[in-house]
């Protein structure tokens, strides 16, 4: 008889109040927690833990722990930059999501069974990796589930990445989230501990087994894998160049340096104006073979994404991809077991995402020769600088995505959120101080509860960008999440943070 993954008893304990509390009370409940001294990283873990046991992938990417779990990175980074009761409201959001996920009758509730895996126990690692491999090339998932089990235990996180890369680069083309999901599972696992890293990578080994096309078939869903096809089909163009040039056994540069300022403006610049996102492969290999290294790429993409982002009118809150795309190919560039081959597919691979693709009609706005809404007076503070962003934020004009008529994928922004930019471009000029406007963000997001954390891991994502961005190019960072900010501000209703509100006094709901 099959039995439920189960966990230590204090974990076990947790994750049963999320899985178990009533949706109308979870939010009372995450608070009392939180209030008595229970940890924010303990709760977070239990969320995560929580919507992977129990509950299942929809026909969608949107459902089950896919989101829930590929935000735990930013929400444990949001709960630590905000200050005091403040950093209770991310996990409090994360917890709700978990929750509401777990009582969808499309998602939940399921269970994640306990295997024997006594059967694979005399193998040796390499045929172990082989017929993981195998397995998940041939869609097979509860064997590639076992498999994964006792790889865990012997080999190193990196190996089994660079496994499940095999799937996901490629199948990038067809849907970002077969990468995103894989790598910020990983990232969620640095956050609550490798302990649970059965719980927590078994549903996407489970998603990288399924079959796309037919899962998809018909509406809007299956006309996005159809576009992505022809790229998915000449993915093996990009395995011949990398070893046409000699990248594949060449001497790689990681790590940038500041003579190679330069060329990583010129590799942005390329990024900001191509025509077509997907044709940027042969730019960038271009680029290293002059010898940009990885991490130099990686910014010049990052940068040339952020630029193309301020130009794009979507309105669409899930438009995040150039931004969190870069943010887990840079994660992976410090992850120790990943081959050569690996990290340079994963550079190539990041323009044919689809979530990056469609943006290349939206290319009409330019910051430049606007003027922004409730323009602080020439040599304003900074505090009224700030209070006037956050005044526009808050006059948004409103919709709700549940009464949409159409494609998400279709939402233009108002010139509202162009004028709110370019109030933060100003913000800028002014010399005010980058981190304080970051520090509002940081909490504002907390209002979101209608992005499936996508809200959440753009803001951290593009801070994250900043950091690692020269001081000459960072800025461009900071104006996307402001940009993000205002596209999310108007979405609604929202319940999560209002109820939270009534637990934590002295914020406006």
């Amino acid at each position: 008889m099959a039995q439920q993954l189960r966990f230590d008893d204090e974990t076990e304990d947790l994750v049963g109040l999320i899985e178990q509390t009533k949706p109308d009370e979870i939010i009372a409940e995450t608070y009392t927690r939180l209030s008595k001294g229970e940890s924010k990283e303990r709760l977070l873990a239990a969320a995560a833990l929580a919507v992977s046991r129990s509950t299942v992938l929809p026909a969608s990417h949107h459902g089950g722990p896919v989101h829930p779990v590929s935000g735990i990175y930013s929400v444990e980074a949001l709960s630590k930059r905000n200050v005091g009761e403040k950093g209770f409201f991310p996990v409090i959001q994360s917890v709700a999501l978990a929750n509401k996920h777990i009582h969808s009758p499309s998602m939940g509730p399921n269970i994640l069974v306990q295997f024997d895996i006594a059967e694979f126990r005399e193998m040796d690692d390499e045929s172990l990796l082989a017929g993981f491999q195998a397995a998940l090339e041939q869609r097979m998932s509860t064997l590639a589930e076992k498999y994964l089990v006792l790889l865990l235990r012997r080999v190193p996180a990196g190996t089994i990445m660079d496994s499940l890369l095999k799937i996901a680069i490629p199948r990038n083309a067809l849907d970002d989230h077969y990468f995103l999901y894989t790598v910020f599972a990983f990232r969620a696992l640095e956050i609550i501990g490798w302990q649970y890293a059965e719980a927590i990578l078994r549903p996407p080994v489970r998603f990288l087994c399924r079959h796309p096309k037919l899962e998809h078939a018909g509406g809007e869903r299956g006309k996005i894998i159809e576009d992505g096809i022809s790229l998915y089909k000449r993915f093996g163009d990009f395995e011949e160049l990398i070893v046409s040039t000699g990248l594949d056994v060449a001497e790689i540069k990681v790590q940038t340096s500041e003579d190679e300022t330069v060329a990583v403006d010129t590799l942005a610049s390329d990024v900001e104006s191509i025509s077509n996102i997907a044709n940027i492969a042969e730019t960038v290999v271009a680029q290293i073979v002059a010898g940009l290294s990885m991490m130099g790429v990686l910014e010049g993409l990052s940068l040339g994404g952020a630029r193309r982002y301020l130009r794009s009118k979507t309105g669409n809150p899930f438009d995040v991809h150039l931004h969190t795309g870069i943010n887990a190919r840079r994660y992976l560039l410090s992850l120790e077991g990943l081959s050569q081959k690996t990290r340079l597919l994963t550079l190539l691979s990041w323009g044919q995402g689809y979530e990056i693709r469609h943006l290349d009609n939206t290319l009409d706005w330019d910051l430049t020769g606007l003027s922004p809404l409730g323009e602080p007076p020439e040599g304003g503070n900074e505090q009224e600088a700030l209070a006037s962003i956050a005044n526009q934020l808050k006059c948004q004009p409103h919709f709700d995505l549940n009464t949409l008529d159409g494609s998400i994928a279709e939402l233009r922004a108002p010139e509202s959120v162009l004028h709110i930019t370019k109030m933060a471009a100003q913000y800028l000029e002014c010399g005010h101080d980058p981190e304080a406007l970051f520090k509002f963000l940081a909490f504002d997001v907390c209002r979101d509860d209608q992005s499936e954390m996508h809200a959440y891991k753009m803001q951290q994502a593009a801070y994250e960008e900043y950091t690692h961005s020269r001081k000459g190019f960072r800025h461009v960072h900071l104006l996307a999440a402001v940009k993000h900010a205002a596209t999310v501000a108007r979405l609604g209703p929202r319940s999560v943070y209002p109820e939270a509100c009534s637990f934590l006094g002295g914020f406006v709901s």
